[in-house]
């Protein structure tokens, strides 16, 4: 039965989003007729009269200027009245509702309440200053206990509080913007608010934020205000003027495209915590006869009988320690959460009941680790690493509460070292640390870790598990502002993180919107969705070769390498040779270019033009794929001795490649020495592992190589014997597993 009232809730919304007001005013008097709708009622009784009065003038013929005005007035107070039922709904059925209702004293949401406590705090904070030390430390706790508590109630009232009014929105704007309030109290009720509107859309809680981010001087405020609008946005079912003005801004659009890639990393936390763990810190345990101090890396006393067996392995785990510590570095630099994994065990603290410390900003005063403080005293060591470590706020409160039980437990000299102020360096700078997008990262990871590891999680309405709200940047709410821009750059940002659904998405909504099929930002990302996700060949060639004929690819690297990589697939050897050919032109020094291009020479059959790059390429920057290229094009010029002594050399290598034993086999083949190549052909064979291959499968490589077989004398009839003694040769002359063969 609820489903269905809940559907019938939904309905309605639907309805009035679509114009039927009427609609959806009766089936909120049948709804009311059978189901509670608390104090509601009233409202919804004077709106069915203020709308049956609205139609019976226009039915009298009487006309109003301010009718528009009045609809949609009328339609804004009932999507509120509607909306504000299913709150109440929820009150009754959801944990996470009842628990909010309960903490937060079942009260109206007053401003001047909320205001009065604020600013009353932050006095409370000056008076300190005229106390003694001792009368400073028990008065400081005093204030700080029972404020915490009524931010607490605040947290809580926020996130039941009904649809607000653009009046409430001005009003708690204003005062969230306000430098006489403490920055971290704003920041948890902008919090609050976001919470409030993801799990239960309200348009002016939504306003309210995109208001804090631009009004506000604070750069944490802005950013906790910014995720919030974001993600409201995109779960929101309408566009909203005052958010797509907002979004025609460079700065905005930028930033917005920013926290899509921070959000994806979020989303990435398993699989780098994964990757921590199976190749990270085996390694690191594999070093452990190395210690890590203040100092850096040092050994542990010799092994003697290792530095006469081995004296160069104690240098060896020391490059190999290090480059798995920058391993993590880097991953860490470049946004991924790394501690995640770590930490997601610790938010079973009962600090963590109250909803609100999942997004209180560190502080050392907060009452619920005045316990831990207690007993691990004047702990400057804590400090410093929590102020300057690279954690996000919740990961700090587990870690410091995780230290009641670890204290202990740790030897006296580094009990007294954590104790003594001990130093260890600011771990991020203060300008990473106060830049917009530091404080970004780290509030995202809080808000993932609130939607992975809460109690409540799976009664909200989580923005990190549906495609079409983590992937905001393709939402309409988004459409036709700058943030269309930064689509181009995000394509290819979820491409290289392999995050294909994503990278599809973007692509699609880039090729349904561009109009000018020259744009190249359309031709990079068409001609690559069409290619390597559609595997449609011929639908990204015909996108690539209009810009190619109006010579807008004559200076477009990365056009004239899809071109490039299109034609070869195709085997329009000119084409994928004209663009290889300009792609050296334009980088000279770019050896894998010329590497292409004399790959497409070979398959035109100008051996002796590729012999003349590759002899160059071998001498200047040598390399196995530059060898099989020069040994095949030798092959292709007859000179089948020197591609011999080059197959050879391949061969002795520990990079060979299955292809290595079958170009060595034709080669061998050209030269008359039928047993060899019959040899490396079973070579090849058993290099490709022992999966099943269809019977012609050697045939099958000949078809491929036929230019290069005909040009060395090779018949039909040749392949074909050679194709069975191959087969003869890999089977056994007459058993196969014991049985013969007939």
């Amino acid at each position: 039965m609820e489903v269905m009232e809940q559907d019938i809730l939904n309905n309605t919304l639907k309805e009035i989003a679509d114009g039927h007001v009427y609609v959806a005013i009766c089936n909120m008097r049948n709804y009311a007729m059978h189901n509670s709708i608390g104090k509601w009622r009233d409202e919804l009784e004077s709106l069915t009269s203020d709308y049956e009065l609205m139609m019976d003038y226009l039915g009298r013929g009487i006309v109003d200027p301010d009718r528009e005005k009045i609809h949609h007035r009328i339609s804004a107070r009932l999507e509120r009245c509607v909306r504000n039922i299913m709150l109440h709904n929820k009150t009754q059925i959801s944990p996470f509702y009842q628990e909010a209702a309960r903490k937060g004293g079942d009260v109206v949401l007053e401003i001047e309440q909320l205001k009065a406590e604020l600013e009353g705090f932050v006095s409370e904070q000056a008076m300190l200053g005229l106390l003694s030390d001792e009368e400073r430390t028990a008065k400081s706790r005093e204030i700080y206990s029972r404020h915490v508590g009524q931010m607490s109630v605040f947290f809580h009232r926020v996130i039941v509080s009904p649809q607000w009014n653009s009046s409430m929105r001005s009003q708690m704007t204003e005062l969230l913007s306000s430098p006489t309030i403490d920055s971290f109290d704003a920041q948890v009720l902008v919090s609050a608010i976001t919470i409030s509107t993801l799990n239960h859309p309200d348009e002016q809680k939504t306003l309210t934020l995109v208001s804090v981010y631009r009004d506000a001087t604070d750069m944490n405020i802005r950013q906790r205000a910014l995720v919030g609008w974001v993600f409201a946005s995109a779960m929101g079912d309408k566009t909203l003027d005052e958010i797509a003005s907002l979004c025609d801004d460079e700065d905005v659009a930028r930033e917005v495209a920013d926290m899509q890639k921070q959000v994806m990393f979020c989303l990435s936390a398993d699989k780098d915590n994964q990757t921590i763990h199976k190749e990270i810190i085996p390694e690191l345990m594999k070093n452990q006869d190395l210690n890590i101090t203040r100092f850096g890396i040092t050994e542990k006393e010799d092994d003697k009988m290792e530095d006469i067996l081995n004296p160069n392995a104690a240098d060896e785990r020391m490059e190999k320690l290090e480059s798995t510590m920058n391993r993590m570095e880097k991953m860490q630099k470049e946004g991924s959460d790394i501690y995640f994994g770590g930490f997601s065990q610790m938010k079973r603290f009962t600090f963590f009941n109250d909803m609100a410390n999942w997004f209180w900003p560190f502080f050392m005063e907060h009452p619920g680790i005045q316990d831990v403080l207690d007993k691990v005293g004047n702990a400057e060591f804590l400090k410093n690493m929590l102020t300057y470590g690279p954690f996000c706020e919740s990961d700090k409160y587990s870690f410091i509460i995780t230290m009641k039980t670890v204290f202990e437990r740790l030897p006296a000299s580094m009990r007294e070292m954590m104790q003594s102020g001990y130093d260890i360096g600011p771990v991020v700078s203060d300008a990473d640390r106060n830049s917009g997008a530091y404080i970004r990262r780290k509030y995202l990871q809080d808000i993932y870790r609130f939607y992975r590891l809460n109690f409540h999680k799976n009664e909200l309405r989580n923005p990190f598990l549906d495609e079409r709200y983590y992937l905001f940047v393709v939402n309409k709410a988004f459409c036709g502002t700058k943030v269309c821009d930064k689509l181009t750059e995000l394509a290819w940002f979820m491409h290289k993180r392999q995050m294909n659904n994503c990278f599809a998405a973007i692509a699609k909504t880039i090729i349904s919107s561009t109009k000018d099929e020259l744009d190249m930002d359309y031709v990079h990302i068409a001609s690559f969705y069409f290619f390597e996700y559609k595997k449609d060949v011929e639908k990204a060639y015909s996108v690539l070769i209009k810009p190619w004929e109006d010579g807008l690819l004559n200076d477009d690297v990365t056009g004239l390498k899809m071109l490039g990589r299109v034609s070869l697939v195709k085997k329009d050897y000119e084409m994928a040779c004209d663009c290889y050919r300009r792609l050296q032109e334009i980088n000279p020094d770019n050896s894998n270019y010329a590497l292409n291009y004399c790959v497409t020479l070979m398959k035109l059959a100008r051996y002796h033009d590729a012999c003349e790059i590759l002899y160059r390429l071998d001498y200047e920057h040598p390399s196995v794929n530059t060898t099989r290229a020069l040994a095949w094009a030798l092959m292709g010029e007859g000179k089948k001795e020197q591609a011999d002594a080059l197959y050879q050399k391949l061969l002795l290598q520990e990079t060979t490649a299955p292809e290595d034993f079958l170009n060595a086999a034709y080669c061998q083949w050209f030269m008359g020495n039928v047993r060899n190549a019959v040899q490396y052909f079973s070579d090849y064979r058993d290099s490709l592992g022992k999966k099943p291959l269809a019977s012609d499968w050697l045939s099958k490589e000949f078809e491929n190589d036929i230019q290069m077989l005909e040009a060395n004398g090779i018949k039909s009839v040749d392949m074909m014997l050679m194709a069975d003694i191959v087969e003869k040769n890999i089977k056994g002359t007459g058993s196969e597993d014991g049985q013969t063969i007939l």
